[in-house]
């Protein structure tokens, strides 16, 4: 009887078989282990998100901010899977440095000084920068338009100092930053008014601006400043040039205040005295009686411009005019050289002081 023998050596079917399968599983392996890496990453970057949020409600925002950014990094690693926790954080980072800008303006609020006001500024300026890097155009808009407000302001006190230099290259800051800000133009031209040497022409253009920019931007309040600036500012100069004998030049100055204000009592009774130095009755008593329509004040207002129309009605030989002219103006300051006039120069009959 034969004994049949097996051959226990695996043929090579059967071991490309086991290769194969081992290879299988150890691709499984790998699959689950890179699964499981990706989870724990996203799980980082979630935690590490939130855990800047619990920082922002402490008030640790330097700490939270540094969280946001690493929460970027981590997502940013992990591409379509971490999208969201990066945009999150992406968000939050303009909102943080809102948060840290408003914390110094409390301060600059507490203690308005020049260094408070600085670092206000840069507290907004270091938001509107961040803001801009992260595509976040509301905040960054917010930010630019209170840097100006601050840059505004901060200029005001450095005019009340007195360093109106400063105040100028501060207010320069302001209209490059936003060509439309009229109250820049505005008070560059109060800050040109206080330094001596300037010429008239730069105040009177930086109103004109503040006023054409104001108009623009339906800013009435700014458009009515200027103007009064612009007035009063010539009826100063006007005035000035009358007690210096420049006639021509007070009227130039006079003439050009009312562009600014047709209905100014003031510079129509400065142009009354300009006309009447200078002999030309007739104009001085148009412009007497338009300063009188004008003019809301009491009797002492209006006892001076009574007094240049009767100089203009004696002048121009009316001499009953010219008497109850000066008889309206003999009040207060006016009353001894008008009733001299009445009683000396034109024998008036029949006045009551």
């Amino acid at each position: 009887m034969r004994i049949c023998k097996f051959n226990h050596k695996p043929n090579k079917q059967m071991k490309l078989l086991k290769s194969s399968i081992s290879v299988f599983l150890l691709g499984l392996f790998i699959f689950g282990l890179g699964q499981t890496a990706e989870a724990q990453d996203r799980k980082e970057a979630v935690q590490t998100y939130n855990s800047a949020r619990e920082m922002v409600q402490n008030g640790d925002y330097q700490k939270a901010i540094d969280q946001f950014k690493k929460a970027i990094e981590v997502g940013s690693q992990l591409g379509p899977q971490g999208q969201d926790i990066v945009e999150r954080a992406k968000g939050k980072l303009p909102e943080v440095y809102r948060q840290m800008a408003l914390d110094k303006y409390r301060a600059f609020k507490q203690n308005q000084t020049i260094s408070n006001l600085d670092a206000t500024i840069d507290g907004f300026q270091k938001t509107k920068d961040v803001a801009e890097e992260y595509d976040n155009s509301e905040i960054s808009n917010q930010a630019n338009g209170v840097i100006n407000q601050l840059l505004y302001s901060k200029s005001i006190i450095q005019y009340k100092q007195q360093n109106y230099q400063d105040a100028l290259a501060t207010l320069d800051e302001v209209i490059k930053n936003d060509p439309n800000y009229s109250k820049a133009y505005y008070q560059k031209g109060i800050v040109l008014k206080k330094i001596k040497g300037t010429e008239l022409e730069r105040s009177i253009d930086l109103f004109d601006k503040a006023i054409e920019v104001g108009q623009k931007t339906n800013d009435s309040q700014i458009v009515s400043q200027a103007r009064k600036a612009a007035h009063d500012e010539l009826v100063y100069r006007g005035a000035k040039a009358i007690e210096e004998k420049n006639f021509s030049r007070a009227k130039e100055l006079l003439n050009k205040a009312l562009e600014y204000n047709s209905s100014s009592a003031d510079a129509h009774y400065r142009l009354a005295q300009a006309y009447n130095k200078t002999q030309d009755w007739q104009q001085a008593a148009e412009h007497s009686e338009k300063a009188l329509g004008f003019e809301t004040g009491g009797r002492t207002d209006k006892a001076k411009i009574y007094f240049e129309l009767g100089t203009a009605y004696q002048g121009l030989g009316q001499k009953d005019n010219a008497c109850g002219a000066y008889n309206n103006a003999a009040y207060g300051n006016f009353k001894s050289p008008a009733e001299h006039q009445m009683e000396y120069e034109l024998e008036c009959e029949n006045t009551t002081g």
